[in-house]
């Protein structure tokens, strides 16, 4: 387990380091083509929109003929697309590297998820796929602070060529060091066939549908426009990195101390107080001027986005036990990133029509709206799930002569 999971987990970290170096600078860069909001979100939106079409198809794949290539070649298209961005002339390209870059990462954040999942003894689905996840946002949070710095120093295509390099070392890591997993992980067990339509009809997984898809559209709507919200404050590149990474050093810190508490103690619980938890403050984002009062807001959205999803992921990887590990991940972040196209496109057009405040109330709304749906279909799992260990323990009573 060890020898597959240490390198991945550094990989990935790498990886997710390029990533939040680009996020603090992205709606600037698009701003710089002369776009307004609606064109902002809509060219954020195309990187999700393939990993919305590419996700389920990409995680079924990885359950039939293994995850370690699948991973490389998402990190082959992260390295390339980033000096694709800066040889972009206008916004059709923007938009075209933009759906590029979301395919390259379908290849690499699912299906390394479904690796760890892979080598995820049954009781410990909390604490391990957390502290995965614990490696992601870690890269994430240092990502745009980096950036901000890496445009004030040197200018706003550094962050670009920046993120391109730590791909191209994470590729070597993962090719390198992670073992080929094509007939399946040594010590795991044989792997499940991947079943969309079967886990399409459990509750659980419309849970898990219902929490990534709105937490996404949230989520993007703050990383969109809380920059240039930020702008009509006076706050610097850098500064603006900083609220990010509260956010994601929130999130990261958190999510492992969770993921113990997802195994030992009701998960439902956790799931209501994280979600309700987690989109509120932006409620309370506009009218908080101050560069530190922001990052406390951003710092709590983060502590509470762990909470939530700590539980979910838990029940995630419990799921992908039954329809395949693969084909689960990639449903959990298809879901993620319709929210994500969906949330940049939708704040933009409340921010064409009510002003650079408005995306913040709108996200707020969608996520606590999100997080109530999530918390009644996990509920409806769960009793359904108690009716069947019901229905288990009585069968042997029946059969008794």
């Amino acid at each position: 387990m060890v020898r597959a999971f240490v390198p991945l987990f550094i990989a990935v970290s790498v990886a997710m380091i390029g990533m939040g170096i680009i996020s603090p600078i992205m709606p600037l860069y698009i701003r710089s083509f002369g776009a307004g909001g609606a064109a902002v979100g809509a060219v954020f939106a195309a990187f999700s929109i393939s990993r919305f079409l590419l996700g389920p198809a990409a995680g079924a794949l990885s359950d039939r003929i293994g995850r370690k290539r699948i991973i490389v070649g998402g990190l082959g298209i992260y390295a390339a697309v980033s000096v694709l961005y800066i040889l972009a002339q206008n916004l059709w390209q923007m938009g075209l590297f933009r759906l590029l870059h979301g395919v390259g990462s379908i290849l690499v954040t699912p299906i390394a998820q479904a690796y760890v999942g892979d080598l995820t003894p049954p009781g410990k689905e909390g604490r391990i796929t957390n502290l995965f996840y614990a490696s992601m946002f870690v890269g994430m949070a240092l990502g745009p602070l980096l950036g901000g710095y890496l445009v004030e120093g040197w200018s706003l295509e550094a962050p670009f060529y920046a993120m391109g390099t730590l791909a191209l070392l994470a590729l070597l890591g993962v090719a390198g060091w992670v073992p080929d997993d094509r007939r399946g992980v040594k010590g795991s067990g044989p792997r499940t066939a991947p079943n969309v339509r079967a886990a399409l009809r459990a509750p659980a997984v419309w849970g898990i549908i219902a929490y990534f898809a709105t937490r996404g559209l949230w989520r993007q709507s703050f990383n969109s426009f809380w920059p240039l919200l930020a702008a009509s404050f006076g706050h610097k590149e850098s500064q603006i990195g900083l609220v990010l990474t509260g956010y994601l050093l929130g999130e990261g810190i958190f999510q492992i101390p969770f993921g113990y508490l997802a195994d030992r103690f009701r998960r439902l619980p956790q799931i209501a107080l994280g979600g309700l938890l987690s989109p509120i403050p932006m409620f309370f984002v506009p009218w908080v001027p101050s560069l530190w009062g922001v990052v406390a807001l951003s710092t709590l959205m983060g502590v509470g986005s762990a909470l939530g999803r700590a539980s979910v992921l838990a029940i995630r990887t419990e799921e992908g036990r039954n329809h395949g590990m693969g084909a689960i991940a990639g449903i959990q972040n298809s879901a993620f990133a319709i929210g994500q196209a969906l949330g940049p496109i939708a704040a933009g057009v409340v921010f064409d029509l009510a002003g650079v405040a408005a995306p913040m109330y709108f996200g707020a709304t969608v996520g606590v709206v999100g997080a109530v749906g999530a918390i009644v279909l996990f509920a409806r799992a769960g009793s359904r799930r108690e009716a069947v260990d019901d229905l288990r323990r009585q069968m042997p009573a029946r059969t008794e002569p």
